[in-house]
Order: C-alpha cells, then sequence, then structure tokens
C-alpha cells in the first residue's frame, strides 16, 4: 500500500481522455523528480519509471483528467478520489510537484516503441466488444449504469439494485435505468481524521434474505476517533439498520459498532437463515515470522475476523466462542488479513477471500471457529523485501484452497449458483484490483481444479453479484456496473 505522497497521483491515468501533450513546467528539474517519485512509494503503486502497476501508467497514452502539464500538476495537488485517497498535495512543495510533472514528461518523450506497447497493456481496456469467450460459456459484457466510486451493491427482490458510493451516497438502479438522486437520509460515515491511505466512510449494503417481509436494508459505515482508547484501533464501523420508502432512508438504527484497524476490506453478507457476516481487515503489520499477539490472533479483538451477528445486532447463541472469557462474542473465523469478499455455496457455508502482502492473495472454505493464520503464516512476501524467516504452515491454522503468487489484489468471490449460465454453475468468480481480471475458479473437496481468467485487465473490480435473472453482475472501481449476458441473448 502506498503512502500518502502517492496518493494523488493514484488514479490520474485511464483509458478515456487526452493525450500526453505539452512541455515541463518552467523550473522542474526531472532529475529531482525521478527521485522524489521513488522515495516517495509511488512507484509502488504506478511501478518503476510509471509504466503502471497496481494503479495505471503515468506517462500515457492516455489520461482522465489532462496530460498536459499543468493539468498534471494541480491534479497532483487537489488529488482525486479524495473519499479514498489522502491529498497528495499536502506532503508535496510546489518545486517537488514541479519536479515529479517534469520528470514524468521527460519520460514520455523517452519512451521506446517497446514502452509505449507496455504503458498501452498496463492502462485498463474496460468492458470488451462483441462475444467473449471462455473454456465452457460465451457471453457478451454489458453496461447498466455510471455512479461514483462505488464500494458494494445488492439486489432488492423485485431486481432493482442498491449501490454503496463510498462518499455517502446510496444509488438506486430501478429496472436498469439509475435514478438521478440518491436516497436521500441514508447514513453515511467521516473520512475526517482518518491516517490510511484508503479513507472510506461508507462501504457495504446487504439486503436482509426476508426483505419481502421486513423491508430492511444494512448499511456498514465509519469514521475516525479523536482520541482512541489504548490499544484500540482507532476506526470505528457501524452497522446501520433501515428501510426506504419514496426515495428516503426512514427508521435508521446504528445495531452495532466495533474498531477497525483500517477500512480497505470491509464487507458484509446475509446467510440464508437471515444471520449477517462482516469482514474485518487487520493488514497494518507487515509479516516477520510471528504474529500470535497480534489483533488478528487475538479473540478479545474484532480486527482480522469474519464476525457474525443476528439481524438485530445481537449475538447468535452459537458462535463459536460465546461463553469464553474475554473473546469477543461475534468472532465467527480468525487470522484473516484483509478478508475483502464473502460468498455462500449451495450448501450454505461459507467461503472468502482475502488480499496476501505481495502474493499469498487467497480463497479460503471459511468454517466456524477456524484459524486462517495471519500474521503467523503466509504464502506472501514482505512489501520491503526484508528477509525474515517464511512460514506458510503450521499445525492447527488453515490453508486456502487456493492462493495466487504474485498478488492480483482479489476484491471480491460470488458462488454461482444460478441458471443463465448452466456450464458455470457451482463455480466461483473472483475479482481482482491490481490484475484487473475476472477468475473463474472450481473446487472438489476444498482443492482448486481450475483457475480460469474470464476477463482480463477490465478495470478494478470491486464488488460482484448474482442478479434475481441468474446474470453475473461486477461493479468496478471506476462506477461501471457491468454484466455478464449468454452470447445468444437478445436482451438490452
Amino acid at each position: 500500500m502506498m503512502g500518502a505522497r502517492s496518493g494523488a497521483l493514484a488514479f490520474l491515468a485511464s483509458a478515456s481522455a487526452l493525450m500526453l501533450a505539452g512541455t515541463a513546467l518552467a523550473g522542474g528539474d526531472p532529475e529531482r523528480g525521478a527521485a522524489i517519485f521513488a522515495r516517495s512509494s509511488c512507484q509502488g503503486c504506478h511501478g518503476v519509471g510509471a509504466m503502471g502497476e497496481t494503479s495505471p501508467p503515468l506517462v500515457g497514452p492516455t489520461w482522465k483528467h489532462g496530460g498536459d502539464p499543468e493539468s498534471i500538476a494541480r491534479n497532483i495537488r487537489q488529488g482525486f478520489m479524495p473519499l479514498m485517497l489522502p491529498k497528495g498535495g499536502e506532503n508535496l512543495s510546489d518545486q517537488e510537484i514541479d519536479d515529479i510533472v517534469a520528470w514524468l514528461k521527460d519520460r514520455e518523450a523517452r519512451l521506446t516503441p517497446e514502452e509505449r506497447v507496455r504503458a498501452v497493456r498496463n492502462t485498463p481496456q474496460g468492458p470488451p466488444p462483441g462475444v467473449v469467450h471462455s473454456a465452457v460459456e460465451d457471453f457478451r459484457v454489458e453496461r447498466v449504469a455510471q455512479v461514483g466510486q462505488p464500494y458494494a451493491f445488492d439486489f432488492l427482490p423485485d431486481g432493482n439494485i442498491l449501490i454503496a458510493e463510498t462518499g455517502g451516497a446510496l444509488r438506486m438502479v430501478d429496472h436498469g435505468r439509475l435514478l438521478p438522486e440518491p436516497i436521500a437520509g441514508a447514513p453515511v460515515g467521516d473520512i475526517s481524521g482518518m491516517k490510511q491511505w484508503f479513507r472510506r466512510g461508507t462501504l457495504s449494503v446487504a439486503v436482509h434474505p426476508q426483505y419481502r417481509d421486513n423491508g430492511w436494508v444494512y448499511l456498514l459505515t465509519a469514521r475516525a476517533l479523536a482520541v482512541p482508547a489504548p490499544n484500540q484501533s482507532s476506526i470505528i464501523a457501524t452497522i446501520h439498520r433501515g428501510r426506504i420508502r419514496e426515495g428516503r432512508w426512514i427508521e435508521d438504527l446504528a445495531i452495532a459498532e466495533f474498531p477497525v484497524e483500517t477500512t480497505d476490506s470491509l464487507r458484509m453478507k446475509f446467510d440464508a437463515k437471515g444471520l449477517l457476516h462482516v469482514g474485518t481487515p487487520s493488514s497494518n503489520k507487515d509479516y516477520d515470522g510471528t504474529g500470535e499477539d497480534e489483533p488478528a490472533q487475538d479473540l478479545t479483538r474484532p480486527e482480522g475476523k469474519i464476525l457474525r451477528f443476528r439481524d438485530d445486532g445481537g449475538v447468535p447463541a452459537d458462535n463459536p466462542f460465546v461463553g469464553q472469557a474475554g473473546a469477543f462474542p461475534y468472532v465467527w473465523s480468525y487470522g484473516h488479513r484483509e478478508p475483502s469478499g464473502l460468498t455462500f455455496d449451495d450448501k450454505g457455508e461459507l467461503w472468502n477471500v482475502e488480499d496476501g502482502p505481495r502474493g499469498g492473495d487467497e480463497l479460503n472454505h471459511v468454517r466456524k471457529g477456524r484459524n486462517y493464520g495471519w500474521p503467523v503464516i503466509t504464502w506472501g512476501h514482505r512489501y520491503d523485501a526484508v528477509p525474515v524467516p517464511s512460514y506458510t504452515a503450521r499445525s492447527g491454522l488453515e490453508q486456502p484452497v487456493a492462493s495466487w503468487v504474485p498478488s492480483p489484489a482479489l476484491s471480491d468471490v460470488e458462488y454461482y449458483g444460478g441458471t443463465a449460465f448452466p456450464r458455470w454453475r457451482g463455480s466461483f468468480f473472483i475479482g481482482s484490483m491490481k490484475q484487473r481480471d475476472l477468475f473463474r475458479v472450481t473446487v472438489d473437496d476444498d482443492r482448486a481444479t481450475l483457475v480460469e481468467t474470464v476477463l482480463h485487465n477490465v478495470d478494478r473490480l470491486r464488488d460482484i453479484a448474482t442478479g434475481p435473472d441468474g446474470l453475473i453482475y461486477i461493479l468496478t472501481d471506476s462506477g461501471d456496473l457491468l454484466r455478464l449476458v449468454p452470447a445468444t441473448s437478445r436482451r438490452r
């Protein structure tokens, strides 16, 4: 993860707007700019030479907010996606910004033909046109709606879609049309005082499985504590329950609150019984071969866990650590790093995906009371490349069903049990952010038997779900709500 200096540079480039043009700002020094870029961790996201890594390249071929030197400098000062990123200009002087811009423009002017090809390859390409051929199903990708910076979505029984934007807006797609106004009065979080790079105030949204009877919708928000208690995380997550009537959120009730370390990955998912599961991150500590005393391994704390709630915020009586002295009673499983995606299979059993450190991204079959290892074991590596003892297994700690090295930065997982794609039934669909791919994984007896790349380099894929129509829907960080439609379908 990048530091604050690199925040404003993230996501400047995309395949949607102006070509790089113009000359460097007066007074900018390319040699100084190269050094600033490297030491400020910018290249950790945009890659060595700004050629693209987790985020798109900063040397073209296209830019979203303008590629002339003045626009680049302005974008660094102002920052983009501010609800995720601290403003980049707060830690860079005007001279340093001019130096970075001068270096970027100098880099662009000196790109070799091979580097230009690489820059194009590292730029998100968006939804592919025409028919896409996978191993067993052919399909097309359709754009349903475009919203602001999103985190999650869920379906109402009538097929309408609720989309949570990180800035606080709760949007509705009504029979394929995005309503122009957000849901009025929906609860929002507060990013003021958050120190980490990803700053999200509003995160997950979940519709109660008995919505037709009770009308309940759940929203997960976050806010920073002004003065955290000793040994407590500085952010509080809140689960809200309410109803939507005539475009307004009503009867809001905060049913549960708990501390979290970051807002990197907070996902809610209901099981068929109406019990709510929430994944909480614990990724602040880098791997060093130890970790038994870290939050993810500490049963008294909610961080690095999958939590399980009743729909009124109460503790289910059959949670595994109920009655254990000092244990946080909502814990269902522990030893998770960033459990960013949750899903349930056709037997009602829980699965998750989570990010590892520079590798070790995982698909896990999550069982009651089990320990999934972080940060005691991992298949990943330290970001700073400091050599440490490597432990990938230990007695009593669970192994992943599938693991990815290097890391594609997994974001969400959906078990497909729909009817629109019969040969995909029983598969897991997994989105990625760094690699911008959609994977299909088949599993037999908790062993991955196939990992197929269904879509490549589309965009940072944030959330995945199956609609009531049996189609697979995908939400991207750019705000595109997409769906996969059988190639023979005539729907529009």
